[in-house]
């Protein structure tokens, strides 16, 4: 026994004779070697095999036509969503619910119509402006119903049955939103900024009888003589310029247009009760623009509250509970309200008593760090323009290694399948980040959106995978159109994958939304095969105007069944 243990010794000492610093530093290779894979093997944070087989086919096609492909969550055979699935009080818990209006979601948002059973809130949800340099101010939601009170029963009174709301981003636009759907009349969704003869054109097209308007944003003078029905005019007024009268009518259109202001009805009718209407029927139709750019034609389109109910109803439940909207949650639209994927997902967040933070300067192309830069968002909804201005602002400050270092490591976590977090290397050495918010690595998804047609900046899913690392926050990439309100299609929260297409081309964007079912139509130059789906894209669905719709875009289903571009 003693000469094993003395044999045992004298290697030992052989072995620690030879020991060099070559050796020190191959041992803590090898230790640190081994300590990262044990770090790095955590599950992926969806099933690989999920993303290997996304959308679901039909079994059966048409000639000319591809297999009608479908979201997972309404398999073929199953009715596609077609609302919020609303439960008044007393509605009981096995019941699915009706489908719903606008006028619900300002019910929900009211505390009329409770939250989900489990579900924590104050009461209500809460709306805030920001204000610029200035500050964020937060809204009583019951004056705010007030608010919709007076203004709806003001149009209601003078005969009003469309109305144009033309104004950036504001509580006013909301209010505005909801009073048509609670008195009858039909909102007509005029995107902000345009030139005079624009605008003139677009309140004619549209039938416009009415306008709600920011004051001085545009000439009543020209537009009282260009537009033959208008009878009707109420200026929102910023708080700094309410001093000023607004009441007054231009020569040579007086009597033709009564121009009353928004505060002063109000300030007016402060005794009147903020009961809104019962639901007698059918609310009234939305009317949406969709133009390439300010200043260009427009298409016009009216969705019916049935459209824009499956619409919200689709955008909630592609979302994993975990990741769904919250009461805890703060949302910022970055886009504007006239774009109905970003009106939807507000309204959206207004239906699960999130907290809606409106900032007046958002649309295509705005800095998202300036536009969150007095809030703490967790979620928010941004143009295509705007994801690639941050993508670029942000990726000229990698210039050193050891950033490149970080953002590569990071890189291989999302390749792996998991969103990174937190973790000792990445507060060692952290890489590139984009201040958005003033709370950074609170975000926690952005939704962005490509507008079919429209030439919009294309996204790449390397692209996408950067945002991931920029923003510390879960990427949703949706493909929208003119004819269907929110998306046709969009990613899976937990798709990380890189590489899928090649650089400088839009990435795929998952699967149809549970509120339409999407084939292909074969064209001169791109036809379906046994072995590949190529041609037009065509939507059908609750959620889609008229029910059926082309894109006019070349679309494919790829071997995962996510929808892309030829």
């Amino acid at each position: 026994m003693a000469g094993i243990v003395e044999q045992l010794d004298n290697k030992i000492a052989g072995l620690l004779a030879g020991w060099n610093i070559y050796s020190t530093v191959l041992l803590v290779g090898i230790i640190g070697f081994i300590g990262y894979v044990v770090y790095d093997t955590q599950d992926a944070d969806t099933h690989p095999l999920l993303l290997a087989r996304q959308a679901q086919a039909s079994y059966v096609r048409q000639p000319g036509e591809s297999a009608i492909y479908r979201s997972p969550e309404t398999p073929h055979g199953y009715p596609l969503r077609t609302g919020l699935g609303v439960k008044p009080p007393g509605t009981p818990m096995y019941s699915a619910g009706r489908d719903g209006d606008l006028r619900d979601i300002w019910r929900r948002v009211t505390g009329e119509i409770p939250l989900e059973k489990n579900v924590q809130s104050s009461g209500t949800a809460k709306l805030m402006t920001i204000f610029g340099k200035e500050g964020v101010k937060e809204h009583d939601i019951a004056d705010i119903t007030k608010e919709i009170t007076i203004i709806g029963k003001h149009l209601k009174d003078h005969g009003a049955k469309r109305v144009a709301i033309y104004l950036p981003n504001s509580v006013e636009f909301l209010a505005a939103l909801f009073a048509g759907a609670f008195y009858g009349f039909s909102p007509i969704l005029i995107p902000y900024n345009q030139p005079h003869a624009t605008l003139i054109d677009l309140l004619n097209a549209t039938g416009a009888d009415s306008l709600i308007a920011q004051a001085g944003s545009l000439p009543l003078a020209d537009v009282g003589k260009g537009v033959a029905r208008l009878r009707q005019v109420i200026w929102t007024v910023e708080e700094t310029s309410r001093h000023m009268d607004w009441n007054e009518i231009p020569e040579g259109i007086g009597g033709k247009i009564d121009v009353s202001v928004w505060h002063q009805l109000v300030q007016d009718h402060k005794a009147t009760p903020g009961t809104l209407p019962e639901n007698r029927g059918e609310a009234a139709n939305v009317v949406f623009l969709w133009q390439e750019a300010v200043g260009k034609g427009a298409e016009i389109v009216e969705f019916t509250q049935h459209n824009l109910s499956a619409a919200i109803g689709a955008l909630i439940s592609a979302l994993p509970a975990a990741q769904r909207f919250t009461p805890s949650d703060t949302f910022l639209p970055a886009d504007a309200f006239t774009q109905s994927y970003c009106l939807a997902l507000t309204l959206a967040a207004l239906f699960a008593h999130s907290t809606v933070t409106i900032n007046s300067v958002a649309g295509p192309g705005v800095d998202l760090s300036l536009a969150a830069r007095k809030v703490a968002p967790t979620i928010m909804v941004a143009s295509a323009e705007s994801a690639i201005k941050l993508h670029n602002t942000t990726t000229v400050t990698i210039t050193s290694s050891l950033k490149k270092l970080a953002h590569y490591l990071e890189t291989t976590i999302l390749t792996a399948g998991r969103m990174p977090t937190d973790s000792f290397f990445s507060r060692l050495n952290a890489p590139s980040r984009a201040s958005v918010g003033t709370t950074p690595g609170k975000l926690r998804i952005l939704f962005i959106s490509e507008r079919a047609g429209l030439n919009t900046p294309p996204l790449s899913s390397n692209d996408l995978s950067d945002i991931r690392i920029y923003t510390g926050a879960r990427v949703i990439y949706a493909l929208t159109a003119a004819s269907v309100a929110g998306a046709v299609a969009q990613t899976n929260i937990y798709d990380y994958r890189r590489g899928h297409g090649p650089e400088n081309k839009h990435s795929h964007f998952g699967v149809p939304v549970s509120s339409v079912e999407v084939k292909l139509k074969d064209t001169s130059s791109h036809k379906t095969t046994d072995d590949s789906a190529a041609g037009e894209i065509v939507v059908t669905g609750p959620s889609v105007a008229g029910g059926e719709a082309s894109l006019g875009a070349t679309g494919t289903f790829k071997e995962d069944h996510t929808l892309a571009y030829v």
